[in-house]
């Protein structure tokens, strides 16, 4: 951060540098935790084109990206010797870099960055995950990344921790508990799916980087806009240009569960997030869902969480 500022002739002031407005709108902001994992979290729209990098040092440490980039032209993804071009659309990733390999971005005027890194060493993580041999691990990451796997698209799960950890305030006394909670929650789930990925057979014949980037479009509608009926499975296949078989299937591994389960699973944990923040009845908040008959809300919602929503409001 310090020698970002550098170059671009702006302070650092609590450990947040605000990018000057001929460059981006937004900032770039430095967490140290408690438990010794540094975090970046980047919020910007680019006001030009840009290049940004990190050259490769001899000391090895770990950085997991989770980035969200709204794409006007086009961006390029460069891991040491590998490239990865995007165009026109809205990448929601999280992967895994290493400092012994440079990294950069370079991208188009008008690019959306948002984003969270989180910095460690092999032995820090060994210690979190609580292996004896982090290398296995490592290289099981490794191994996935072909041109499917390299890359994991972001499920609403990752995009509701990391809006968690944007959103809270500089002021908030439980800050730094606040984001060091979530920063574990996302990096247990990234490396979770290692291991079913690890696990899953279907990986054996995997995906296309087509078929992952159709899934990610799938999950982009189906989630724009929750209050709405989701759209038919009829209706997603023929968006992307599948079957409907082949939709489900590729859906489900990529996400973890079928169609309709991961939207329902969406809309029950909006109207949870509802209801904790006050200001909304059970009632208001099975009707703006769309929920005529109250008890079949009530029933959904303790599927989800196993209780009752009246429940949840009481122990609140």
């Amino acid at each position: 951060m310090n020698d970002l500022a550098q170059r671009l002739n702006v302070p650092v002031v609590d450990n947040r540098l605000v990018f000057p407005e001929p460059i981006a709108t937004g900032s770039l902001t430095f967490v140290r935790l408690p438990n010794g994992v540094h975090v970046n979290i980047i919020n910007c729209k680019m006001n030009q084109d840009w290049f940004i990098c990190r050259k490769k040092i001899r000391k090895e440490f770990y950085t997991l990206r989770f980035h969200e980039l709204t794409i006007p032209d086009t961006l390029e993804i460069r891991i040491g010797k590998e490239k990865l071009k995007e165009s026109n659309t809205t990448r929601s990733i999280a992967y895994l870099t290493n400092t012994l390999s440079d990294w950069a971005y370079i991208g188009d005027k008008g690019t959306i960055y948002k984003g969270i890194d989180v910095l460690f060493d092999a032995h820090w993580l060994a210690g979190y995950l609580g292996v004896s041999n982090i290398d296995d691990v490592l290289s099981t990451y490794l191994s996935l990344q072909v041109e499917n796997v390299h890359t994991e698209p972001l499920d609403s799960e990752y995009r509701r921790l990391m809006g968690e950890i944007v959103e809270v305030e500089d002021d908030n006394p439980m800050r730094l508990a606040i984001i060091q909670n979530r920063i574990m929650l996302l990096i247990e789930r990234f490396f979770l799916r290692i291991y079913e990925r690890k696990k899953n057979s279907h990986f054996d014949v995997p995906l296309s980087k087509t078929d992952i980037d159709r899934m990610m479009q799938v999950e982009s509608v189906l989630t724009r806009d929750i209050f709405e009926p989701a759209p038919t499975i009829s209706q997603l296949a023929k968006m992307v240009s599948i079957s409907e078989s082949k939709l489900k299937k590729d859906f489900k591994l990529i996400y973890g569960q079928p169609v309709y389960e991961y939207f329902q699973k969406i809309r029950m944990q909006t109207a949870k997030d509802k209801l904790l923040t006050g200001g909304h009845s059970v009632k208001e908040v099975a009707m703006e869902l769309g929920y005529s008959n109250l008890s079949n809300f009530t029933i959904a919602f303790k599927k989800e969480f196993g209780l009752l929503p009246s429940k949840l409001l009481a122990a609140w």
